[in-house]
């Protein structure tokens, strides 16, 4: 899918179990991650790989890898294809163009302050976050699309208690096309899982009156 583009709308089921597998892949516990595999039967197999495969952007190599060793098992005991399990071929430059086409997309007017803030951190992390970050991982191309990821990346932040990320991409789920309702609704589900209703609540409420209802 081209960024900047909209995708295929999300459901709230299905949001839900996306914000759910995020959440239980970042933890590394593998009982929540089994739970939540179990609840994702609207998430195709195709999607489950790419989520757990951007795991590591949020959570390192070592919990992404014990995911898919309990996803592997899962699928096996399920009978379930696990998906086509894609390798690309993308490099530098051609990183960077979609990583920032992406990012801008993602944090809108937001952008270019945030490149501010990340540069006075360390140059490197501002050119990370747009190389690897969403060039590499979260601009990889066909399905699940942005509004997909962005979801999942909110059940990891939520699970890794990072507030100040975590408010960067329930807004970015905005950005991208996740509906208001689909997304508070996920989001605090996932949230009262994992005790972070507070501060879901509060992130939420940044984002401007709250929007109950439908959704569904």
């Amino acid at each position: 899918m081209t960024a900047g583009r909209p995708g295929v709308p999300v459901g709230a089921e299905e949001a839900t179990a996306i914000v759910r597998l995020g959440a239980a892949a970042a933890s590394g516990d593998a009982g929540r991650l089994g739970a939540a595999l179990d609840a994702a039967s609207s998430v195709q197999a195709d999607d489950i790989e790419e989520l757990l495969l951007q795991t590591y952007l949020f959570a390192g190599f070592p919990r992404t890898i014990n995911a898919f060793f309990t996803w592997q098992a899962w699928a096996s005991r399920d009978g379930r294809a696990r998906g086509r399990r894609r390798v690309e071929e993308a490099e530098g430059e051609n990183l960077r163009r979609r990583g920032e086409t992406l990012c801008r997309w993602v944090y809108g007017d937001h952008f270019e302050p945030l490149q501010i803030r990340l540069n006075r951190l360390h140059p490197e992390l501002a050119e990370w976050t747009l190389v690897e970050g969403y060039g590499k991982v979260l601009g990889r191309p066909g399905r699940p699309g942005p509004e997909r990821r962005e979801l999942a990346a909110v059940g990891a932040l939520i699970a890794v208690d990072a507030g100040r990320q975590l408010a960067s991409h329930l807004r970015g789920a905005l950005h991208v096309g996740v509906d208001r309702a689909v997304l508070e609704r996920a989001a605090r589900v996932v949230a009262s899982e994992w005790g972070a209703e507070a501060t879901v609540t509060s992130l939420l409420a940044e984002l401007g009156p709250p929007v109950f209802g439908g959704g569904e």
